[in-house]
Order: C-alpha cells, then structure tokens, then sequence
C-alpha cells in the first residue's frame, strides 16, 4: 500500500506576476493514505491568516519513498 506525505511549501510573487518556490518546505511526519492526504491539502478546509499578498503557501501530497 503506497503512503503519502503532506508537504507545506513557501512561495513568492514575482514582479512579472508569476508565482516562485522560495526555498522553504515543511513536511508532516505522518503517513497518509492518498485520500486522507488530499483531504488535508484540500484549501476548502483552512481558514487563511495572511496579511501579505506576496507570499503564500501550497500544500501537496507526495508519496513517502521507500527506505533502502
């Protein structure tokens, strides 16, 4: 069974308007089926707080790589 991880990364708007990784990512150290995954990085179910509109987060699921 694949498991997934729910990664939080930090993101800047450009001068042209396009949206940047800047280099900042959290990941949840939990497993997750891929539903339960997307649930949680489903923006429908998160309140935003943020007060600068040049910067913002993503939330993604990726699937956790298997140990060597």
């Amino acid at each position: 069974m694949k498991t997934y991880v729910l990664v939080i990364t930090m993101w800047g708007l450009t001068a042209q308007g396009q949206w940047t990784y800047i280099g900042n990512q959290d990941v949840l150290k939990q497993d997750f089926t891929l539903e339960q995954c997307e649930m949680l990085a489903d923006k429908s179910v998160w309140r935003k707080h943020h007060t600068n509109d040049y910067y913002d987060i993503q939330l993604d699921c990726h699937e956790k790589a298997p140990k060597d």
